[in-house]
């Protein structure tokens, strides 16, 4: 596929000596700041004109970009960069950044420079997302580059039948902005009243997945399914799905207890702050449905599809699907 080089570097390339390198920018992260690594020798000062300004590009945890192959067909890019895990100071991608989760989902861009003259611009190797993250107990990291049209593969625009909506919760149309999760067909729901705040009273015996607190007064089940938005402590800024919530008890008193689908990247302690909601089943009936929500006329599926009759198939083993979603 085609793509703009800048001429004078385009012109460089052409010449039997070469002074290139690679320049990796990974970010914005949680905290706004950027991991900016090189395949050179020494740190590079170059700013991209993206409006992040001139980062530096650090040289000494390394970066060796693997070899890159593009297609026109949405495939995988196949892209891999590998680095070390700095030692002091903490320029590049640490053992705590991966732990965090701050790499999940980042940004990232591949640069092809001149490092003795950058005003002759850049060309763009890979821009994507960080995929899988790994680190071997030697300290090198290697983590996926997943490029863009991947990721368009991924969010297929083709609607598909389903007995469940197809739409992600909350979300809204595309252009609305206001921080919400933009979809084609969105499901509208207005999530701000959701959201009630609460802070950690007490724990269970898997302190990364159980936890009670005393300020929520709901019912069982309600926040089930649900989600968790860490305010404060180790998990700041991370989310997590709910499996099980039990409402609290007056007499004897206990707290609500909130448990967690999977376990958080850091222990839970006692004072954290969250935020919590209830989520969406799907269903077009039923408890946390499209009903429950008032919202069946953006219900994004087909509850009423009709399911074949097992006493009309000659497939050996087959079942029948019975009644779905929305029958009586």
């Amino acid at each position: 596929m085609p793509k703009t080089i800048p001429i004078a570097l385009a012109a460089h390339q052409a010449l039997p000596a070469t002074t290139l390198c690679f320049l990796q920018k990974v970010g914005p992260l949680p905290d706004s700041s950027y991991i900016c690594l090189t395949s050179l020798d020494r740190d590079v000062e170059y700013d991209d004109g993206t409006g992040s300004g001139l980062l530096t590009y650090y040289a000494s945890s390394g970066m060796e970009p693997s070899q890159l192959s593009a297609s026109n067909d949405l495939s995988v890019d196949n892209g891999e960069t590998k680095t070390l895990t700095p030692i002091f100071p903490a320029q590049g991608i640490t053992v705590e950044a991966v732990d965090n989760g701050d790499l999940d989902g980042a940004q990232f861009i591949t640069y092809k420079v001149n490092y003795l003259d950058l005003s002759m611009g850049h060309e763009i190797m890979a821009a994507g997302v960080i995929g899988e993250v790994r680190i071997t107990p030697g300290g090198m990291v290697t983590f996926e580059n997943r490029s863009w049209s991947q990721l368009l593969k991924q969010n297929s625009v083709v609607e598909l039948d389903s007995f469940s909506c197809r739409a992600r919760f909350g979300s809204q149309p595309i252009g609305t902005g206001g921080g919400a999760y933009e979809q084609r067909f969105p499901c509208t729901y207005d999530l701000t009243a959701e959201w009630v705040a609460g802070t950690v009273s007490g724990l269970g015996e898997e302190t990364v997945r159980v936890f009670a607190s005393a300020e929520l007064v709901q019912a069982d089940d309600y926040f089930a399914p649900g989600l968790v938005r860490w305010v404060t402590g180790d998990n700041a800024g991370l989310d997590n799905e709910i499996s099980g919530y039990a409402g609290p008890i007056v007499d004897p008193a206990t707290d609500a207890v909130v448990t967690l689908q999977f376990t958080t990247r850091n222990p839970i302690q006692v004072g954290d702050t969250f935020e919590i909601r209830r989520d969406c089943t799907k269903a077009w009936a039923g408890h946390n449905s499209c009903e429950t929500f008032n919202n069946r006329p953006k219900f994004r599926g087909e509850p009423f599809i009709p399911v074949s009759d097992v006493t009309g198939l000659s497939i050996p083993g087959a079942s029948s699907g019975g009644l779905r979603a929305g029958a009586a």
